[in-house]
């Protein structure tokens, strides 16, 4: 109970209570205090989760829905960073760059290759994964790419 001491030191000090140990005005503090202590503790879990930076699941969870973003590692930290990077592509990151960012924001590992006679950007994944994540990958990934350009997907797991 994080708040009674706080609470009983504040209602001694106005020299108007005297908070002895078994009384009714000490039980009556730490119901408070108990209730207190639950919402203090809801507000700071809300405020960590409000920031990507300090985020450990439903704030992480949220964005990532939100991004429709597909988890390729689960760790904080590669998710925090693939989160902060998603939300920083702008119309400037059309370059080499910029597709790079692209591919860490998925989690994804593997090269780019530009044909520019059929204007096509290929992404050469070393990722081992399932169709479905292949799929969404490509949509995900498709979608973030430059408008005149083809967008192909494919898999190269011996690395």
């Amino acid at each position: 109970m994080a708040e009674f001491p706080i609470m009983k030191q504040i209602l001694e000090n106005t020299g108007l209570y005297t908070v002895s140990e078994g009384s009714l005005a000490e039980a009556e503090l730490k119901a408070y205090a108990a209730g207190l202590d639950i919402c203090f503790d809801a507000l700071e879990e809300l405020e960590r989760e409000c920031f990507i930076a300090t985020a450990e699941s439903y704030g992480l969870e949220y964005r990532e829905a939100m991004m429709h973003r597909l988890n390729l590692q689960n760790t904080l930290s590669a998710r925090r960073n693939a989160l902060l990077k998603a939300f920083s592509i702008t119309a400037c990151d059309y370059t080499p760059e910029g597709m790079e960012k692209v591919r860490d924001i998925f989690n994804a590992h593997g090269t780019f290759t530009f044909d520019s006679a059929s204007h096509t950007i290929t992404f050469h994944c070393t990722d081992a994964l399932t169709q479905t994540e292949q799929t969404f990958l490509t949509e995900q990934m498709g979608s973030l790419m430059p408008l005149w350009a083809k967008f192909t997907f494919e898999t190269d797991v011996s690395g």
